[in-house]
């Protein structure tokens, strides 16, 4: 009667640890989850991934900009960023997501309100734990390339 006392929590355990795996969202959903928290950053002037990417490619009267007064104008102007497009291609451990990107801000007077075409956001997916034993996977963005981003 004791050993199957002691068989209750370990078969408990084994069947917490399952339901991690079976009611786990999926890759396309944690990827619109990353995206989402990425857009939402930067409408809050905090720091963003997919600003910093798009940010490094960024030029002003055809100069690349410092990156330090982008991050500067994306404190206080919180620009809005809307992905368009959230479908991703995913390939194994690492994803692609291309769409036109709408990028909305207003800085001292300037305003900027463009639909920047051809976005693509490459993302990589990782491995975390939730409560410290529950794997819980997640994407996070590693990159982010335009074709055309507009010259200021």
């Amino acid at each position: 009667m004791n050993k199957l006392w002691l068989a209750f929590p370990a078969v408990g355990l084994v069947a917490f640890l399952a339901s991690g795996y079976m009611f786990a969202p999926s890759d396309q959903q944690m990827i619109d989850k990353a995206l989402k928290e990425s857009t939402d950053a930067a409408a809050k002037g905090e720091p963003s991934d997919v600003l910093k990417y798009l940010s490094r490619s960024f030029t002003y009267g055809g100069e690349a900009a410092n990156t330090f007064d982008i991050s500067k104008v994306i404190h206080q102007a919180r620009p809005k960023i809307a992905i368009l497009e959230t479908r991703a291609s995913i390939h194994g451990e690492d994803a692609e997501v291309v769409t036109p990107v709408d990028v909305q801000l207003d800085y001292m007077g300037f305003a900027i309100n463009k639909t920047i075409p051809n976005v693509s956001i490459t993302l990589k997916k990782e491995s975390s734990f939730k409560w410290g034993i529950v794997p819980e996977p997640r994407w996070r963005i590693t990159g982010v390339t335009a074709e055309q981003l507009p010259d200021y």
